[in-house]
C-alpha cells in the first residue's frame, strides 16, 4: 500500500515548489481588503514575484457566498498565483481546495497565523497554534484533497512564553506541506512591536522545505538583510507594500546592486489614479472608489500637504471629481520626492 508521501505525489510537489522559490525571491503576501486583482496586477507590474489572494474562509467557499468567490479571482494571466483558506474543520477546509482548485492557481496555502479576533474566535488562523494536533489534520486532509502544492502562514507562537516554531515547522512538513511562511512575531504581538528574524534561521536550519521570511520588510534594505541574515528561500511583503507597491521596484533594484530613486509626487498620483481606473472598470463606480478610499492615505501617507486634500477625497462619491482633486495636486507638487510612499514601520 502506498505511503501517504507517495500517494500524494509529495515529491514531485515538492519540486515543483523549491523551483519556484529558486527563481522567485520576492513574494505579495494575502492581505484582507488588499490584495485584490487590482492590487496584485500592480504589485506584480512593479516586480512581484508570486502573489497571493486575500484570504478566503472555507465555510464562504462552500455557501457558495458570492463575497468569497470574488476574493479568488484570478487574472487570466496570472501565474505563479496562490488562493490562501482559513477555518478549522479539516473536511470543510479539504472540499473548499478543491473548489479553489478549479480556479486554477498554482498552489494553495494555508493561514494558521491572521491574529484578528474574529478569525481566531472562529478557531482559525493563529488560533491553530495551541492545537497542532488540529492544524496537522487539516494540513493532511488538504493535501489529500489537492493535486496542487500546499504551503502553509503561521508565526512564532501564540505569546513570546508560548514559542513553539520549531515544532510547527517540523509538524507541518511531516504533514505535506510543501513550503512554510514564518512570520517573525507571535499572536500576541499582533502587528506590533518588532518583527524576530532569528527563529526563522532556525527554522531553515531544519526544515526540508522552502522557508519564506515575513515580517518588517519596508525597504530594499530589509529585504536584503532579511535573506542574508535568515538563509531563507524567498521573502513574503506584506504591509509594507499597502500605498506602496513600488517597494517591489526598489527591492529589485536593491537585489540587482542599482541605484533606486524613489517616486515622485507625480508618479505616485498616476499610479494611484490608475489603480482607481481598474478597481472602477472591475468593480463599477460606488464599489470601486469605495474600495480605493482605504488606499488613498497610505498611497499618500508620506506626501506633502495632504491633509486638505484628504478631507476632499473622502467626502467625495463622484471619481471625476476625486480625479480632478488629484490632478490638481499632482499640478501643486509633482516634481517633488516622496521618500517611502505608504508610510515607513507603521504598526
Amino acid at each position: 500500500m502506498p505511503s501517504f508521501f507517495e500517494r500524494n505525489d509529495l515529491e514531485r510537489k515538492r519540486r515543483e515548489l523549491r523551483e519556484l522559490y529558486t527563481r522567485a525571491e520576492v513574494l505579495l503576501s494575502p492581505m484582507a481588503g488588499v490584495t485584490d486583482l487590482v492590487f496584485r496586477g500592480l504589485c506584480r507590474e512593479m516586480g512581484a514575484d508570486v502573489t497571493f489572494c486575500e484570504f478566503a474562509s472555507a465555510d464562504g467557499i462552500l455557501r457558495g457566498n458570492r463575497a468569497s468567490e470574488e476574493l479568488l479571482e484570478l487574472g487570466p494571466d496570472e501565474h505563479p498565483v496562490g488562493i490562501q483558506l482559513f477555518g478549522s474543520d479539516p473536511e470543510k477546509l479539504a472540499a473548499a481546495a478543491r473548489e479553489a482548485e478549479k480556479l486554477g492557481p498554482d498552489l494553495i496555502d494555508l493561514n494558521f497565523g491572521c491574529p484578528v479576533k474574529k478569525v481566531v474566535r472562529r478557531n482559525g488562523g493563529s488560533a491553530l497554534l495551541c492545537n497542532l494536533p488540529l492544524m496537522e489534520n487539516i494540513v493532511r486532509a488538504v493535501v489529500e484533497a489537492t493535486e496542487l502544492p500546499v504551503s502553509a502562514k503561521t508565526r512564532l507562537g501564540w505569546s513570546e512564553g508560548e514559542l513553539n516554531y520549531l515544532e510547527t515547522t517540523q509538524m507541518l512538513q511531516e504533514a505535506g506541506a510543501c513550503a512554510i511562511t514564518m512570520h517573525g512575531r507571535t499572536r500576541d504581538q499582533r502587528f506590533g512591536g518588532v518583527a524576530n528574524w532569528e527563529p526563522i534561521a532556525e527554522m531553515v536550519q531544519i526544515a526540508e522545505v522552502p522557508v519564506i521570511g515575513n515580517g518588517d520588510v519596508w525597504s530594499g534594505a530589509d529585504f536584503l538583510r532579511l535573506k542574508r541574515e535568515t538563509g531563507c528561500d524567498a521573502v513574503m511583503v506584506a504591509r509594507g507594500a499597502i500605498g506602496n507597491p513600488f517597494l517591489f521596484e526598489e527591492i529589485r533594484a536593491a537585489v540587482e546592486d542599482r541605484p533606486y530613486t524613489p517616486p515622485t509626487v507625480a508618479r505616485v498620483v498616476d499610479v494611484l489614479l490608475e489603480h482607481m481606473d481598474r478597481e472602477i472598470a472591475l468593480k463599477g463606480p460606488r464599489t470601486g472608489l469605495n474600495r480605493m478610499k482605504k488606499h488613498f492615505a497610505c498611497y499618500l501617507k508620506s506626501c506633502p500637504g495632504v491633509s486638505a486634500l484628504r478631507k476632499k477625497v473622502f467626502v467625495s462619491d463622484d471619481p471625476a471629481a476625486v480625479r480632478a482633486f488629484f490632478l490638481d495636486y499632482r499640478d501643486q507638487y509633482a516634481g517633488l520626492s516622496v521618500g517611502r510612499p505608504g508610510g515607513e514601520r507603521a504598526a
